[in-house]
């Protein structure tokens, strides 16, 4: 944190490199030491700046959708899970469960002992198509 003063006006450059902010005030006035009074400002400024990204990332996730997972018995989710994939389809996890709306981790415990079982089996020709 660099800090210049120019007369009675203050220009401090925040921690990030940012263009330098000009801060009008009176620091002769206050009773606190010039150093106190430039690091409140300094990290005003970086207040200021987080407040701002932090909007952003709010403004970004918006978009987003949420997905509320059931809450049901694992032989439950397994039984379902059968009857989707009965349909011959080839379906990722992730599409198992956002169909079901189930458990990411669930889905995959369940399609690995079934896989174990020998009821469901991996579609190589789907997995050469995605490398």
């Amino acid at each position: 944190m660099l800090h210049y003063r120019v007369g009675r006006e203050y220009m401090v450059r925040v921690a990030d490199k940012t263009s330098p902010r000009i801060i009008r005030s009176p620091l002769l006035i206050s009773p606190l030491p010039t150093r106190f009074v430039l690091e409140y400002f300094a990290l005003r400024e970086e207040l200021r700046q987080t407040r701002q990204q932090l909007a952003e990332l709010e403004n970004r996730s918006v978009g987003e959708e949420v997905m509320v997972v059931r809450d049901i018995t694992k032989e439950e989710a397994k039984e379902e899970i059968r009857q989707l994939l009965n349909g011959g389809d080839t379906l990722y996890f992730s599409d198992i469960a956002d169909k079901l709306r189930l458990d990411l981790e669930m889905v995959v415990d369940i399609c690995r002992e079934l896989q174990g079982d020998k009821e469901i089996g991996i579609d190589e020709e789907a997995l050469a198509r995605t490398k």
